[in-house]
């Protein structure tokens, strides 16, 4: 198959390297781009770091390390590998959601939690008996799907996130590209749901992650 990955990178070219190697021809042709944003340390004490993304990890920058002596909460692995190679050397890989992270926080004793996040983040529910402060380390700015959709001609399109789902569907339409001949790799419910419908067809990851992601491939037939 010919895959089209709109991922940010620099993901989006590790994502083309597992395409390739499972023998699909990627195309690359990221649609977010993540920036630094400045941020101040709170004061309040934190039992633990929630991580939620390695965009996180990768632009919280020198800032953080006084935070790396602390637990590092990670959503999952790539998280979790992300933070060990940024010098945190308590991590813990969590079951994939932030709020999984967080009941499981609650269960513990990690109590007073501290969130380095995106500025486009997940409504959750904080669990009782947990307090979590977020801090924003980065954000994500849309661009332009610069290919037409003609000279892409994919076959599959992997979608890593609803906001990237949402703006890929946005711009197919915009540059006249047919819905059905494409089947939509998703790594959640959330994120086929952002783009809506009209494809050829949708699969959907078991864990929101990008090796359950390429897994679902074998689906396509």
């Amino acid at each position: 198959m010919r895959l089209l990955i709109v991922r940010p990178q620099p993901g989006a070219d590790a994502t083309a390297a597992r395409v390739a190697a499972l023998g699909h021809e990627p195309l690359v042709h990221p649609l977010l781009a993540t920036e630094a944003v400045r941020w101040a340390m709170p004061t309040a004490r934190t039992d633990a770091v929630i991580l939620t993304s390695a965009a996180a990890v990768r632009h919280a920058g020198p800032a953080a390390d006084a935070l790396k002596a602390l637990p590092a909460l990670c959503v999952g692995a790539a998280t979790a590998a992300a933070a060990a190679a940024a010098g945190w050397k308590r991590v813990e890989t969590g079951p994939g959601t932030l709020q999984a992270l967080l009941d499981s926080a609650a269960n513990g004793s990690y109590h007073r939690l501290l969130h380095l996040a995106g500025e486009d983040r997940t409504r959750v529910r904080i669990p009782p008996g947990v307090v979590m402060a977020v801090v924003i380390t980065y954000r994500a700015v849309l661009l332009e799907l610069q290919a037409q959709p003609a000279a892409l001609a994919a076959t599959g399109v992997l979608l890593h996130s609803p906001r990237t789902a949402r703006h890929f569907a946005a711009e197919w339409a915009r540059l006249g590209g047919a819905r059905a001949p494409l089947t939509l790799f998703a790594i959640s419910a959330g994120t086929l749901a952002a783009a809506g419908p009209g494809w050829r067809a949708g699969h959907i990851a078991a864990l929101p992650d990008d090796e359950a992601l390429l897994a679902t491939l074998a689906k396509a037939g």
